[in-house]
């Protein structure tokens, strides 16, 4: 099914389910494609959406919309849901149309712009995310999701805790990303729930310092 897929574009879907199993939903649903894009290529966050950050902001929108659940045992058995499948799909035909026979997050940015079931789409309309402005944009200059590009913020000093909370979740993320590489879906979601942790203390260390600024790092 993602054979055509570019290699950022399949870690997106991969995120997404991580971001479903942490929200206990049985599907993945649209929205979580787009918490697993955001994740995945900040490039395409800050073109498009004004800021290598925007998955906090939207991160926070969801989990208000979206009851919590108990996360069910085995997120490699999440399946798409209807709305994802036509995200997908929609995905498909942009990539077409741009002439590109790899699909790559840019293409998936306009899937989810596309489908207007859920609120992935009402959510990047809010942020003036429009259809045709990205596809002419994309025309003139298309998106190279193989390319880097690191964000790095420089506030003050950090305090020593969440400076240690920060090289711990840097170091489990290099985890992640080698289990990806070696197709070790199951490592690399054990990892994840390690790096979950360890943000949420980040989170909790940042509110008592009063550095709300960093949480959306």
């Amino acid at each position: 099914m993602f054979e055509r897929y570019t290699e950022r574009a399949r870690r997106a879907v991969f995120f997404a389910r991580f971001f479903a199993n942490q929200l206990g939903s049985p599907k993945i649903e649209a929205e979580h494609l787009l918490l697993g894009l955001l994740r995945e290529d900040r490039s395409l966050a800050k073109r498009f959406l004004g800021s290598p950050w925007a998955l906090e902001e939207v991160g926070s929108i969801v989990t208000q919309d979206k009851l919590v659940r108990e996360r069910p045992p085995d997120p490699a058995d999440l399946p798409l849901s209807n709305s994802s499948e036509r995200v997908l799909s929609f995905a498909a035909e942009e990539a077409d149309k741009l002439f590109s026979k790899p699909i790559g997050t840019a293409h998936l940015l306009l899937g989810l712009i596309q489908e207007k079931k859920g609120n992935a789409a009402e959510i990047l309309r809010d942020r003036g995310v429009r259809l045709e402005h990205i596809r002419e944009e994309l025309t003139r200059t298309p998106h190279d999701d193989s390319v880097r590009e690191d964000f790095v913020r420089e506030p003050g000093p950090l305090p020593e805790d969440i400076i240690e909370v920060q090289t711990r979740i840097r170091s489990i993320m290099d985890n992640v990303n080698a289990a990806i590489a070696n197709h070790d879906f199951a490592k690399a979601r054990a990892y994840l729930d390690d790096e979950r942790r360890e943000r949420d203390r980040f989170y909790l260390l940042c509110q008592e310092h009063k550095l709300t600024d960093w949480l959306s790092e």
